[in-house]
């Protein structure tokens, strides 16, 4: 596993790149922790996270709205969350999303990190901060610009992920490299048979996309 620290204009924030699931409780007390995961999640990794205090929310882009917020606030409110419990969302980029602006307008502002589910998510949606939800049409209208406090990348995760789906999140990885990383670009094309598909991991891309998400130093052990 290699660990990199990224200090932003208000929040420094660590990525365990090459992490595992299991792991994540050498991190975070899980005494003062709630894990917010969709439904997905709880079908194909949920056994991993058992003796978890946990808030469970239906799957799906359309869902990404302020009725999803209202089911985490009340799941919160449950566990008397207060200002120090650390708010860990676990799945794809509609569900960090979610649960970064939950836990940023909860109390005023809690602690949060993420454990991205999803290539797309690992490569785009849970890095650069943006955290919100749609509004009727308007796709991402609320929101608030807030860094997670660690990105968890457990390159294992998105291999439960639909074929369709994996293609979308690998799209952005081209795209990545057509913008910022010539070398990168060279790699997929000259191997298009083994990093196409299921089990090419992302640990390029997280690097980069943070360069560009807001002023920043990092550094990696």
């Amino acid at each position: 596993m290699q660990i990199q620290t990224h200090q932003f204009q208000q929040q420094e924030t660590t990525y365990f790149l090459g992490a595992s699931l299991m792991e994540l409780g050498n991190h975070v007390n899980r005494q003062r922790t709630v894990l917010v995961i969709d439904e997905n999640v709880e079908y194909y990794h949920g056994h991993h996270l058992h003796n978890w205090k946990k808030i469970v929310v239906p799957a799906g882009e359309e869902l990404k709205n302020m009725a999803t917020v209202e089911k985490i606030i009340d799941g919160l409110i449950s566990y008397e969350a207060d200002r120090k419990t650390m708010l860990v969302g676990i799945g794809g980029g509609m569900l960090t999303d979610v649960a970064g602006f939950a836990a940023s307008i909860y109390m005023r502002g809690i602690p949060f990190g993420f454990v991205p589910t999803t290539l797309l998510a690992q490569v785009d949606a849970s890095i650069g901060g943006k955290n919100g939800v749609s509004h009727g049409k308007q796709k991402n209208l609320l929101g608030v610009i807030r860094q997670p406090e660690f990105i968890f990348f457990d390159y294992a995760l998105p291999l439960t992920m639909p074929a369709e789906e994996w293609h979308n999140g690998f799209a952005e990885i081209i795209k990545y490299a057509c913008i910022m990383d010539a070398a990168l670009f060279d790699y997929l094309e000259n191997n298009k048979e083994k990093s196409a598909g299921p089990g090419c991991g992302s640990t390029a891309i997280p690097g980069g996309k943070i360069s560009g998400s807001q002023n920043q130093s990092g550094t990696g052990r």
